[in-house]
């Protein structure tokens, strides 16, 4: 399912701790897997997403597939919420008891972006209420890119930036079969703002699964209440001393 390399960076740990704990795994899934998940991903109708995102200001032209899979995409989410990957996560992390063997957690699913599309930088809701195991905290975001042959003129490259020093930090293309891994909290700035420059036919494809921990007094695990996906405009951020992946 992934390869040898991505399980041996998995147990490494963070090696980047700036704005804030984050990985990046090139080559993550072997090439039978990738083929199938492409392929399948490459054949989706937006007209049957489950979900589709349009604000000008925020988030525009992105739909999210989260259910009716073909067995193949289910193998896929299953092992990325199996004991056995999540072992690694945790590993990765250092954050355990992290809810297992539930694909029904919120968020997880396939997204496309369109022409023209954008996610504003922003931190993520923090809490949910899940009918199975009540109140958790939002600890992780893996993403997992499908594109291949993306060109730098594209634009959707996955920014990370320092909320404190108001700086991009990092620049990611979001390149075929590159895996970002990263530690959600309310200083996890991130998103893709600037509006996608693609030919027709080209969309920006990714794989989404999110990872929780329980709550058990509602507070989240830094000690704050319940709060929404929190947007930030980041025209004016200090790019000086950003890194492009």
């Amino acid at each position: 399912m992934i390869t040898e390399n991505a399980k041996n960076q998995l147990l490494e740990g963070y090696q980047q701790t700036n704005p804030f704990p984050f990985i990046i795994i090139d080559n993550f899934l072997n090439q039978d897997t990738l083929h199938s998940a492409k392929n399948y991903v490459d054949n989706l109708d937006i007209n049957n997403a489950d979900y589709k995102f349009y604000d000008p200001t925020w988030e525009k032209n992105k739909y999210a597939f989260q259910k009716n899979y073909n067995d193949e995409i289910t193998s896929i989410f299953t092992y990325l919420v199996s004991d056995e990957f999540i072992t690694y996560v945790e590993k990765l992390t250092g954050i355990t008891g992290i809810i297992r063997n539930d694909m029904k957690l919120q968020g997880a699913g396939i997204h496309r972006i369109l022409h023209d599309g954008f996610l504003q930088i922003h931190t993520d809701f923090n809490t949910y209420n899940s009918e199975e195991h009540g109140c958790l905290d939002r600890r992780i975001n893996l993403l997992l890119y499908l594109n291949p042959d993306w060109k730098d003129e594209y634009n959707g490259h996955l920014l990370l930036c320092d909320r404190f020093k108001y700086s991009i930090d990092y620049k990611i293309a979001p390149l075929l079969n590159r895996c970002v891994i990263f530690n959600t909290t309310k200083n996890s700035l991130h998103g893709h703002p600037i509006p996608l420059d693609v030919p027709e036919g080209i969309t920006r494809d990714s794989i989404a699964v999110y990872y929780y921990t329980k709550n058990n007094n509602g507070i989240d695990f830094e000690g704050d209440s319940e709060r929404p996906t929190m947007f930030f405009n980041c025209e004016h951020f200090d790019k000086s001393n950003m890194t492009s992946l």
